[in-house]
């Protein structure tokens, strides 16, 4: 029987790709405050993810919740994050852990950990360090799957992603800054994809998601040893092919 996964943020990029890519593997509720444009035939429901009674209804029934809707700007103002990203984020745990959910998969970002210089290699037992609003918003994220593993026993996994990038992005590129940080949509949907598989034993972590670049400035060596993330792009390796 295929896992039934709840997939918030299912118009937008990362989400309608991950949809595309694993069509096929699961079955998927999908829910997003704007219409999707493909739906691939699985229900789809328009909500507010700070609507607590409407994210409930959504878990019902559901193995993993997928939660990627947020506001995803680095200048996105309190007004905006409060109810996006720190409500709706809220919301996604407790009306998961109330359906009896197997697991949490909590899109975080490399602005929880942003502050550390380019030069650093951030692992995943580093202090937090964000330098905006959006930054604090993910980790609170993070904070609240912890939360939910240890006294709620909710499977919580986070995964911060770095630049998301599709393939002909102009930021693959050897001279963009954020080169070391890319993560193709193709190694997004890997990473996602390991985490929804990972062992039921696996009750929490903070996972770090870049491509197979030749300088990753976020350390994966958990997500490949812990999640079996096998990422198949290099940022680097696709940007010296295209300069020619």
């Amino acid at each position: 029987m295929k896992r039934k996964l709840l997939l918030t943020g299912a118009a937008g990029r990362i989400g309608s790709f991950f949809l595309k890519t694993y069509k096929d593997d699961y079955d998927f509720v999908l829910t997003d405050k704007r219409e999707a444009a493909e739906t691939h035939g699985f229900p789809f429901h328009l909500a507010e993810l700070s609507d607590f009674a409407a994210v409930r209804v959504l878990c019902a029934g559901v193995d993993t919740v997928i939660h990627l809707g947020a506001d995803p700007s680095m200048e996105a103002t309190w007004e905006s994050l409060l109810p996006s990203n720190v409500i709706a984020t809220y919301n996604v745990f407790e009306a998961a852990h109330l359906a009896g959910c197997r697991r949490v998969i909590f899109a975080s970002s490399i602005n929880a950990v942003f502050g550390y210089p380019p030069d650093v290699q951030v692992h995943t037992d580093m202090p937090i360090f964000p330098i905006n609003l959006y930054g604090v918003t993910k980790c609170w994220g993070e904070a609240l799957g912890r939360y939910y593993a240890h006294t709620h026993k909710l499977s919580s996994i986070c995964l911060r992603f770095g630049a998301v990038q599709p393939r002909d992005s102009s930021h693959i590129d050897l001279e963009h800054p954020y080169i070391d940080i890319i993560l193709t949509w193709d190694d997004c949907a890997r990473l996602i994809a390991a985490a929804v598989n990972a062992a039921d034993s696996l009750d929490f972590g903070i996972y770090h998601g870049v491509s197979e670049n030749r300088f990753k400035r976020l350390d994966i060596s958990d997500a490949r040893r812990e999640l079996g993330y096998a990422p198949q792009d290099d940022a680097y390796a696709m940007a010296k092919e295209r300069k020619g």
